[in-house]
């Protein structure tokens, strides 16, 4: 009976040797598939990298930078003060070559955008019946532009202006980052 137990433990012994030899050679292969992969790396880098810088801007432009959309960048165009009223035209461009679509209003969010100037907020006018001085959305509330390769809209609206001595502004959207420093020309 010991000798069974002995051939049992030598057995088990033997086989836990014998697992342990085939994982390590199983480990050696491992290392050279990782050895692969580096080679492909690099040409998916600059991909994202492209992505993140906006596409160059038109003559004329005041800033542009990319929207909260894959491919679409934004220009700041126009920030004019005139009798009261302060003018600002941001173009949104397709730099792909794929169909896009941004949802510029979204939910009647007119509120989200608006204008900073020496520590207050310029929120978007409205006429005599209540409408925003805006491209209007539809009924549901949703201004939707769907823009193909190459193609372009330009969104705008009306703010009440900041004092003369005011020569630049920030603009704040949904569908952008801070448009900051952009000067304010006037008329």
């Amino acid at each position: 009976m010991i000798r069974v137990l002995l051939v049992l433990m030598s057995l088990v012994a033997f086989t836990g040797c014998s697992n342990q030899k085939p994982s390590k050679s199983s480990e050696a292969p491992a290392p050279a598939q990782p050895v692969a992969t580096p080679v492909a790396a690099p040409a998916v880098s600059p991909a994202p990298a492209a992505q993140t810088t906006p596409a160059p801007a038109p003559p004329g432009t005041l800033s542009t930078q990319d929207s909260n959309v894959a491919g679409i960048a934004a220009d700041f165009t126009e920030c004019k003060r005139k009798e009261g009223v302060l003018s600002v035209k941001v173009r949104f461009r397709n730099t792909t070559s794929a169909q896009a679509q941004i949802y510029v209003i979204n939910s009647r969010n007119y509120a989200a955008f608006y204008v900073t100037a020496a520590n207050k907020k310029y929120f978007m006018l409205k006429d005599s019946e209540g409408t925003y001085l805006t491209p209007a959305a539809d009924g549901s509330g949703v201004l939707s532009v769907p823009l193909g390769k190459g193609e372009q809209y330009t969104w705008w609206a009306k703010f009440p202006a900041p004092p003369p001595d005011v020569k630049k502004i920030t603009l704040m959207t949904p569908v952008t980052p801070p448009f900051e420093d952009i000067p304010v020309t006037d008329q």
